[in-house]
């Protein structure tokens, strides 16, 4: 059975320390001795980082790092000086495209530009009842209107059994799932239709392995995190220039 890897660090960090007593010091670990020490690690999630003597230790978009002794272990991004790149980062980003990629596209909720002509396309983890989400999806038109296609997958921030899960199931099983989704995040009434498997816990599961703490939750196609809430223009603008530069009164 595999490591649950929302503790992640806690608990690769417990397994390094129960190795350390008997580590050799001196002596490397091949990746197959140190994916033996990691329960629930396999091999091919472990490989060289650009830092020498340092492992890259990658479980979906979880990122660590371990010495090749298997002695420490931490946590945190590795920034390269010479050309600025954020290699953790971009590591997580390989990762997110691989993990949205395999989401069945009919299970999502699809709002495109009316003219058909797609610039951009964003996945966003919404929760009905997230003010942020809502403010966002207000303006659903002006976004389209620029060339950007929103891919919705649901994340009620409350999990399963609660009101808002109840919500994101209702909109589901609703004949025009759009409009039902509309309807609701403008504060209308939520059908509570039942449709048998919905997918909103594979949605909410794969969100909580993504990373995601809040909604709503921006990804771009390269698999790179955009934060959350962003007006239309200001998203825009972050999509065409990922450098951009945004200033507060843009976020407003």
């Amino acid at each position: 059975m595999r490591m649950n890897w929302t503790r992640t660090l806690y608990a690769l960090s417990l397994c390094l320390a129960l190795s350390t007593a008997t580590a050799d010091d001196s002596k490397p670990l091949s990746r197959e001795e140190l994916a033996g020490k990691l329960n629930g690690v396999d091999p091919s999630q472990i490989s060289d980082s650009p830092v020498p003597g340092i492992y890259q230790v990658a479980i979906g978009s979880t990122v660590a790092y371990v010495t090749k002794d298997g002695r420490y272990v931490f946590q945190g991004d590795i920034t390269d000086v010479a050309s600025g790149a954020n290699i953790t980062e971009e590591t997580r980003a390989r990762a997110r495209v691989a993990m949205l990629a395999a989401v069945e596209p009919a299970t999502m909720i699809v709002f495109s530009p009316k003219d058909g002509k797609v610039k951009h396309t964003v996945t966003i983890f919404t929760d009905v009842d997230c003010g942020y989400c809502r403010q966002f999806h207000r303006d659903i038109d002006k976004v389209t209107a620029l060339g950007i296609e929103v891919h919705y997958l649901s994340f009620p921030r409350t999990g399963p059994n609660t009101e808002s899960w109840s919500k994101a199931e209702g909109v589901w099983c609703s004949k025009d799932r759009n409009t039902a989704l509309t309807k609701a995040k403008l504060g209308g009434e939520v059908p509570q239709a039942k449709c048998g498997n919905t997918p909103v816990e594979s949605h909410y599961s794969l969100g909580k392995r993504i990373g995601v703490r809040g909604t709503p939750a921006v990804f771009t196609e390269t698999g790179d995190y955009i934060g959350g809430y962003l007006p239309p223009a200001t998203l825009a603008k972050v999509l065409d220039d990922p450098t951009a530069v945004i200033t507060d009164a843009e976020i407003e």
